[in-house]
């Protein structure tokens, strides 16, 4: 395989280092990294792994680093190693991070110094980024190509049924043929500015960081903690000419609310992914930026994160997932496996160049989810079995209905219900786990786990072993022991009871005393809407009432808009009541009073 040879995910890159070799790739906190600079800092360390650690193609590298230049440089050094790189999570208990890297078995593991604890258990080659990279004297010229378009490129990992993180290993090939559409379809250029928003971790992050390094495009590295801060995200957008980014929809929902056409005026296009959202967020993204193209992108991680995409308009009635993008192919299943009828519902699966490889050390879930069919007018192609119900309207176009087994979305992650539970039940007190998604007036969903066998005094021992064996998103929002799981009478789980049992349990509130002060009476105002059915007291704690990023980011603009103070995100974790809250927010106004 020669340089020029577009087929694999390194060649697209170093193809775009050498004709845009001053451009600049990165920027992160005011500090800038051309596309020659990063293509020569990835080639040192990808000498250092395949040279001194022995990275093949196939071997996998496990990826631990908070900064978010160094994790890119990591992610292109291995890939031109001939590795596949291996995106882990340091914000991730050490046990979660422990299973997937023993799943992994790793060749090499890259982390930085800060990150460390979550590699103690690897006994294989380290090398800390942050220490080691500068000392680096390997080459910075392009390693020889190793890898060809069957081999890895990366493997992410989602929630798995069985307690255990699965990873979806994808070849070059399927990911070559997203970013080719995708560059296409949106036209991405290097007078583009993409503000990254996706965690690495996450597969769109994916198409997210080499749709931009593999087109030109200067990519915007915001800081990871800030990331639900909307004033410091606007301003980004705003200062520094972002001309497109990808977002889950529920945190659009929020930044929406301080986005302006006359503010944004480089904003170009947004693309929505990650979990199905109704039309009125498309409505809101009309009403204030009419002339920014928005886009709804579909698909798992299983088939190279995209797979479908719909251009939304104001007028929609229905949010639409869309049509397959190229060399992609849907057909829409009933339960015998014979297509629908236009109009018809079923489940979908997916066929084409797409396609992963499979589940990393899982042959059997393998056959299980990607498989032949028996249906004459599929002829034997290799598909995909979501899970996802949809509806293949006359035209062609799919809709997402609901999903036919115990997977939810919660903040635009995959949570198998079945992994959550499995991690619950390994406590000799459970008898049986009950898990509801909640959804909220505020519309951040709430996943409440329901215990039979424990009693109040073993929650907190519950809670702790869902916070060291579980990421962050997947901890549920509240546990309750119950005697057992209200049914309806026709013999169905009692949601509706369930919801009713959550706010008797965590909303202790209502009765105890009365606001004092005007931030405390209108504070308790919004923390009721939040949290709603819940009943609030003054004294009730943001987080153990379910309070997460994004309720912080409702919680922040709802006390701008009627009190006049703008709190910074951190302060709903150390001021978690509404009493200690109202003082935080009533010493600021007493300083801003004393400042005029």
């Amino acid at each position: 395989m020669n340089h020029g040879d577009p087929k694999t995910l390194t060649s697209l890159f170093e193809e775009c280092a050498r004709r845009l070799p001053g451009h600049i790739a990165l920027e992160f906190e005011g500090e800038f990294l051309s596309y020659g600079e990063l293509n020569r800092r990835a080639n040192r360390l990808a000498h250092h792994l395949r040279d001194t650690a022995g990275v093949r193609p196939d071997d996998r590298v496990a990826i631990l680093v908070r900064n978010p230049p160094d994790m890119i440089v990591a992610m292109l050094a291995t890939l031109k190693a001939g590795g596949a790189y291996v995106p882990l999570d340091p914000d991730n208990p050490p046990g979660v991070t422990q299973r997937i890297v023993e799943n992994v078995a790793p060749r090499a593991m890259v982390i930085e110094s800060s990150a460390a604890a979550g590699a103690m258990f690897f006994d294989g080659e380290l090398f800390f980024l942050d220490v080691m990279g500068g000392a680096l004297d390997t080459p910075d010229s392009d390693p020889e190509p190793v890898a060809t378009p069957s081999h890895l490129a990366y493997v992410v990992y989602t929630s798995g049924t069985t307690g255990t993180p699965k990873g979806v290993a994808v070849e070059h090939r399927a990911i070559v043929n997203t970013l080719t559409w995708r560059n296409a379809y949106y036209g991405f250029g290097p007078d583009d500015v993409t503000l990254a928003i996706p965690r690495p971790s996450f597969d769109s992050a994916v198409v997210d960081t080499f749709s931009a390094l593999t087109s030109g495009v200067r990519l915007l590295l915001p800081r990871r903690d800030r990331i639900t801060d909307r004033h410091y995200m606007t301003g980004l957008m705003e200062q520094r000419g972002v001309t497109h980014f990808l977002i889950t929809p529920m945190l659009y929902k929020r930044l929406l609310e301080g986005m302006e056409a006359q503010q944004v005026t480089s904003l170009r296009s947004v693309t929505i992914a990650g979990e199905w959202f109704a039309s009125s967020l498309p409505q809101e993204h009309f009403r204030r930026l009419p002339e920014v193209h928005l886009y709804n992108e579909y698909g798992p991680s299983e088939n190279a994160v995209c797979s479908t995409v719909q251009r939304l308009s104001a007028t929609d009635e229905r949010v639409l997932i869309g049509r397959p993008i190229d060399h992609t192919e849907a057909f829409v299943l009933d339960e015998d496996g014979a297509p629908v009828a236009p109009g018809g519902i079923g489940e979908l699966h997916l066929a084409g160049a797409g396609l992963a490889r499979g589940y990393l050390g899982a042959p059997e879930l393998t056959a299980e989810r990607f498989f032949t069919p028996a249906t004459p007018s599929i002829a034997g192609k290799r598909v995909y079995r979501t899970g996802d119900i949809v509806r293949q309207h006359e035209n062609g176009d799919l809709e997402f209905i609901e999903r036919r087994d115990g997977q939810v979305k919660i903040r635009g992650r995959r949570v198998e219900l079945g992994h959550v539970a499995q991690v619950l039940s390994q406590d000799a007190a459970v008898g049986h786990v009950h898990l509801l998604r909640h959804a909220t007036d505020s519309d951040t969903p709430l996943l409440i786990a329901f215990v039979q066998g424990p009693t109040v005094q073993d929650i907190d021992r519950l809670r702790a072993v869902a916070q060291e064996n579980l990421p962050e998103y997947m901890v549920p929002s509240a546990i309750i022991p119950v005697d057992s799981v209200p049914l309806t009478r026709h013999g169905k789980v009692d949601d509706k009871a369930l919801v009713a049992l959550y706010a008797d349990a965590v909303g202790q509130g209502g009765a105890g005393p009365e606001p004092t002060t005007e931030a405390e009476a209108v504070l308790l105002e919004i923390w009721q809407e939040l949290f709603a059915p819940l009943h609030i007291g003054l004294d009730d704690d943001f987080v153990d009432l379910g309070g997460d990023s994004l309720s912080v980011m409702d919680l922040l603009s709802r006390v701008e808009t009627r009190i006049g103070v703008q709190l910074d995100v951190s302060d709903p974790y150390t001021d978690r009541t509404v009493r200690s809250l109202a003082l935080n927010i009533e010493n600021r106004q007493n300083d801003k009073v004393g400042t005029k």
